[in-house]
């Protein structure tokens, strides 16, 4: 059985993690499309840290269409500095989705919910 506390700490990390995300994204590359995307990842990473029922799947499915829609950009321009960072960005989405789905903790913080 998992401990809801270390659930809890997990999404404020990954939720900690989007947001950060989402300022470098800005900083990379200003628009209103990223400033949307810092926006979505702040009420994600908010309604996971209330225990919005579901938002832990919400979350994951996410950033895992975040990386199926920028996947092949950033492959077909790895050669350039700041794909590179996108790339690793993409790993952690998926890890970080990976978890949200499958961690005991996470479940158990979203059980009492």
């Amino acid at each position: 059985m998992g401990h809801s506390v270390n659930g809890r700490n997990l999404c404020g990390l990954i939720a900690g993690y989007m947001v950060i995300k989402g300022i470098l994204n800005l900083i990379l590359s200003f628009g209103a499309a990223n400033v949307l995307m810092l926006a979505v990842s702040a009420a994600l990473g908010f309604g996971m840290l209330i225990r919005f029922r579901f938002m832990n799947l919400i979350t994951a499915g996410f950033l895992t269409v975040m990386v199926i829609v920028h996947i092949k950009d950033n492959i077909a321009n790895i050669g350039l500095n700041v794909y590179i960072v996108y790339l690793v960005e993409a790993v952690i989405d998926l890890v970080c989705a990976f978890k949200l789905v499958t961690d005991q903790d996470i479940r158990e913080w979203f059980r009492h919910s």
